[in-house]
């Protein structure tokens, strides 16, 4: 099978750079936000220091991308700290992967947006769970990557309630955030 566009570029880039590890600050937002114990979604996870921060927790974390490079890095630093047995890397495309319904406690996104990922992302989130979703912002709808500030809380279905919305950045750097629940 041949690498879509997407994975084409996510692999060269994840190639070229050193993976970081950090850790979002969505992490500690979603924390302070109280969701139930229970396993966690990262969707467009890169080389991301969230999944191996909850899996050092002793959550389950499904970690998702695209990139299998990433993947690959993310996994060999799990071997590293020891918390392998609680992450399970999938290489998908998350517009295009149906997650197990309203099963996660907490499902996350940093700097990605993707109108059928992000449906899918609210699917998964259990009752009474928690998104916590970061999307590049753009002033005015219609780009495929990025989306006006608000739009995250506006695209939520009915089951959910916005605890904050908030925006941060500057120009092409700026980003919007939503940290939503799932009622119970």
């Amino acid at each position: 099978m041949s690498a879509s566009p997407d994975q084409e570029r996510w692999n060269r880039r994840h190639s070229l750079q050193a993976p970081s590890f950090r850790v979002s600050p969505l992490v500690s937002q979603l924390r302070a936000i109280n969701p139930p114990d229970g396993p966690v979604l990262e969707i467009a996870c890169g080389t991301s220091g969230s999944a191996l921060e909850f899996a050092r927790e002793g959550r389950r974390v499904v970690a998702v991308d695209v990139s299998d490079v990433a993947l690959n890095h993310l996994a060999a630093e799990a071997a590293r700290l020891g918390v392998t047995d609680f992450i399970e890397f999938v290489e998908a495309d998350a517009a295009a992967h149906s997650f197990t319904p309203r099963h996660f406690a907490i499902v996350l996104a940093t700097f990605f947006w993707d109108a059928a990922a992000f449906e899918h992302a609210c699917n998964a989130v259990a009752p009474d769970g928690a998104l916590g979703w970061q999307a590049l912002a753009s002033p005015v709808a219609g780009s495929r990557w990025r989306v006006p500030h608000g739009h995250l809380s506006a695209a939520l279905p009915g089951d959910f309630g916005a605890v904050s919305e908030f925006e941060g950045g500057a120009g092409p750097h700026a980003w919007t955030c939503l940290l939503a629940r799932r009622f119970g």
